[in-house]
């Protein structure tokens, strides 16, 4: 593109050097034949005709500029003006004026020109009077322009965080929605971010506040009966895995006081799998077992009756291998018949014990003594002292567990003790 100025001097130019070499041709063709003459012309005019074709793409446009800056080309003043009209009614709030772009005329060739809508769009993101940002709304209440989001985003977020319940998974918002739209405005109406969080800090927060409680739910143990087994055997046919649960409780605040009531509510994060326990049921007796209790010989195993507090046989998930009799700690265990003493020892489960073998297959066990009083190997006769009643090994409170071995097998000891004639824990 070249300026009206330096277009004037160069056709001053061209047509003086068109002058001064048609001149002589057109002295020539005076003195030509009249062929010549004929020839001459019809050449000329198809010059005249290129000259008019190569002129008629030439005209006058102007260059539209902020800071010398050329934003776009337009056809005409009247284009530009309507694209500053179009530019100041996409303006908001009350000064939509803009500061007027500088017009260069030109002189193009077969130029292609910018539409009002393209120039008014390039004027509303470059002219200095005009911010590109954001107009911030409360519901439908205008309260500011702000040049970023950032700010808008800084001021929610410090009024929302400002509710934050500590140890909870919170969830703040406001009860009126807080929107910022894009928008034109003039630079000089700009607000601050200490206005904006003014209004903001106003306004009311509903929060809800989410917290769990991770427990874990125990197994529970399922018995299997075999009869093909002998009384007292146990084996563990499917482990116990404990599972997991969470009591997740969600409150709602209002500003940060509560309000209506807490919801409460538990969810299964892993179900428990079952033990599953086999026993055996099967009694095995040989010709000495005696059945009735008063026949058996056998003298009761303490100095006092006691109160049954866990009789033989099936005992919630598991099988209790003898009889449990509860009596105050220290009290006199005795051996119910004369044996040799084979062991008194201590373990996890019986705590301190002693097992006497009476002979033809018959052995008993005195478990959970504070102490014992012979040692293996020593010959015992019936009703001697052998120990003192205690709460070692594995035990709920001070009692005898008093067994019955037939063959190797625990039998029920009801067959050789009166235990019918004991009162019973309920």
């Amino acid at each position: 593109m070249i300026t009206i100025k330096d277009a004037v001097v160069f056709f001053k130019g061209a047509v003086s050097s068109c002058l001064k070499r048609i001149t002589p041709c057109i002295n020539r063709i005076k003195s030509a034949s009249q062929l010549h003459k004929i020839i001459a012309l019809f050449s000329f005019g198809i010059v005249l005709i290129a000259v008019s074709l190569i002129c008629s793409g030439v005209r006058v446009t102007y260059n539209v500029k902020y800071n010398d800056t050329v934003l776009a080309n337009v056809s005409s003043i009247s284009v530009y003006n309507k694209a500053m009209e179009q530019a100041e009614a996409e303006m908001s709030g009350i000064d939509t004026e803009i500061a007027a772009a500088t017009l260069q005329p030109v002189i193009t060739v077969n130029s292609k020109t910018a539409s009002s809508k393209e120039v008014s769009q390039l004027i509303l993101k470059n002219s200095p009077s005009v911010c590109n940002g954001y107009a911030v709304y409360v519901g439908d209440k205008f309260i500011g322009f702000a040049e970023n989001k950032d700010v808008v985003d800084k001021a929610t977020n410090a009024r929302l965080s400002a509710f934050d319940v500590k140890g909870a998974e919170c969830e703040s918002s406001f009860t009126e929605e807080v929107t910022a739209k894009n928008a034109y405005f003039h630079i000089d109406k700009v607000t601050s971010y200490e206005d904006i969080a003014a209004v903001i800090n106003t306004l009311d927060v509903q929060t809800v506040a989410v917290t769990k409680d991770i427990y874990t739910v125990k197994y529970d143990t399922v018995t299997k009966k075999d009869s093909s087994k002998k009384a007292g055997y146990q084996s563990v046919i499917t482990p116990g895995v404990n599972g997991s649960s969470q009591t997740v409780t969600k409150v709602t605040y209002l500003n940060g006081e509560v309000v209506g009531e807490p919801v409460v509510t538990d969810e299964v994060l892993e179900y428990p799998v079952n033990r599953v326990l086999l026993i055996g049921t099967k009694n095995v007796y040989v010709t000495s077992v005696i059945k009735n209790a008063s026949a058996s010989g056998f003298k009761w195993p303490l100095s006092v009756r006691g109160v049954i507090s866990s009789d033989y046989g099936v005992r919630g998930s598991g099988f209790h291998s003898g009889v449990d009799i509860a009596v105050p700690e220290g009290t006199n265990i005795i051996a119910v018949k004369g044996g040799t003493v084979v062991e008194a020892s201590f373990n996890k489960s019986y705590g301190y014990y002693v097992l006497i073998d009476h002979g033809n297959g018959v052995k008993t066990r005195y478990a959970h003594n504070k102490f014992n009083t012979v040692e293996a190997g020593q010959k015992v006769s019936a009703g001697q002292l052998i120990a003192l009643s205690g709460n070692t090994g594995n035990s709920t409170g001070p009692h005898l567990h008093f067994e019955v071995i037939i063959n190797g097998s625990r039998v029920d000891p009801g067959y050789y003790i009166d235990v019918a004639g004991c009162p019973k824990l309920n």
